[in-house]
């Protein structure tokens, strides 16, 4: 594959960041031609090979899912093409500068077309909106098909009906076992027009009320 140059590169990037940048050929291999993707999905199973490797996965799976998360969905355009993955792992990380954070999957075809793309938006996902989440963790070919969105001022998909979201720049991205942490310069946010967010714990979607 060909070797990173200064124009893969996202303006601005950490020296640390660029060591796990790939090649833009690289990424098309990765994406194969099409816009198919591979997402996390509420309650995944990760294949981990042993009884023992397996009963420890799943204890780790059975306390991490006690702590309560709320549900995003992360998204792109890539080629004029809308691109999008459910994503539970999100967190705010900086005031100043404005810096938040998600860790997908390093084989998540969503984030290959984010990187090439270099901007993303984070969708705060409301109550009402499991049947969002479930369409994007999927491997449906055209996620965008039912779902009413705007563009951001960067052009970025903003999904109406959410109860806030976040348009960022790809700022630093680190390897983390198997996934990226992905760390998004924050652009531009708001509220959604939904007050409840829609939540997940102990492997199925929650409510705040």
């Amino acid at each position: 594959m060909g070797a990173v140059t200064n124009a893969d590169l996202p303006e601005g990037m950490s020296s640390d960041a660029q060591t796990t940048w790939p090649s833009r050929e690289l990424i098309e291999s990765y994406l194969g031609g099409t816009h198919e993707m591979f997402a996390w999905r509420p309650g995944e199973i990760v294949e981990i090979d042993g009884d023992a490797a397996q009963a420890a996965a799943r204890a780790y799976r059975d306390v991490l899912g006690q702590y309560a998360s709320g549900v995003t969905v992360v998204t792109t355009v890539l080629d004029g093409v809308p691109v999008g993955m459910t994503c539970q792992s999100f967190t705010s990380v900086s005031l100043d500068p404005p810096l938040v954070a998600f860790l997908p999957m390093k084989t998540s075809r969503a984030f290959a077309a984010i990187r090439m793309s270099r901007r993303f938006c984070v969708n705060f996902l409301a109550a009402e909106q499991a049947d969002v989440s479930n369409t994007f963790a999927s491997l449906a070919d055209d996620k965008f098909a039912d779902i009413t969105w705007q563009p951001t001022s960067n052009g970025m998909p903003l999904i109406d009906g959410t109860v806030g979201w976040v348009d960022c720049t790809v700022q630093d991205v680190h390897e983390a076992g198997d996934h990226y942490l992905v760390i998004g310069r924050v652009e531009d946010l708001g509220h959604g027009d939904a007050e409840n967010p829609l939540l997940f714990h102990r492997g199925r979607y929650r409510t705040a009320d």
